[in-house]
């Protein structure tokens, strides 16, 4: 397999994020503008369902490139720019792999970056080129992963954990304590302005171009 195929995990992702973009950006719009009666075209509150819907989609689009580059990688596939990672184990086809990765599982995990770091290092050299990228970006994807469980399956113990990441960075709770809600504002101290969604995305992106470098 060439290298493309790698710079094809990375093309696909970047395309489901934009996807993800359009929709948010839709939703904004939407709730923004009046239709003849004078009232927006969505409320509120289904415009904070469907940002969380953009963002449970972009956070998707990441767990599905985590799974597809490493599985690349320990089938020893080289990266369009960079060396390939030094291998411990060398799977004879693509449904051993997928058993190793999986360690007894129905399916191996891949929403949990500081996981996802430690497996790199059973399997690779120094975890490369996936551990030293999650480990320096472990607090924003934690804060992901977090949010990403509370749009998908909210708990109290879900909800405590989003509570503190909207604390620490607003200093308070959206009014309507919605992991949308929470999206969709504006991170405080980002020049030029961006939303929390916007500064996740863009990051898991930057993660992935770290993991395969163009």
């Amino acid at each position: 397999m060439p290298p493309r195929k790698l710079q094809s995990v990375l093309g696909e992702l970047s395309s489901r994020m934009r996807e993800s973009r359009r929709l948010a950006n839709y939703a904004r719009e939407w709730s923004l503008h009046k239709n003849k009666s004078g009232r927006p075209f969505i409320s509120e509150k289904r415009r904070d369902s469907i940002i969380e819907l953009a963002f449970l989609r972009a956070f998707l689009a990441w767990e599905a490139f985590l799974e597809k580059s490493f599985l690349l990688y320990l089938a020893g596939k080289v990266p369009p720019r960079g060396r390939m990672p030094k291998r411990y184990y060398f799977p004879p086809s693509h449904k051993m792999a997928m058993e190793w990765l999986s360690e007894g599982r129905e399916y191996a995990k891949w929403a949990d970056a500081g996981n996802v770091g430690k497996r790199a290092t059973r399997f690779f050299q120094d975890g490369h080129p996936f551990t030293s990228v999650l480990r320096s970006n472990q607090t924003a994807l934690a804060d992901a992963n977090t949010i990403r469980n509370m749009i998908a399956h909210e708990s109290s113990n879900t909800r405590q954990k989003f509570e503190k990441i909207a604390r620490r960075e607003l200093s308070t709770l959206p009014l309507n304590r919605t992991a949308g809600a929470f999206l969709g504002t504006t991170v405080p101290t980002s020049s030029p302005p961006v939303s929390f969604l916007e500064s996740y995305v863009s990051k898991l992106e930057s993660c992935a171009k770290q993991i395969i470098p163009l």
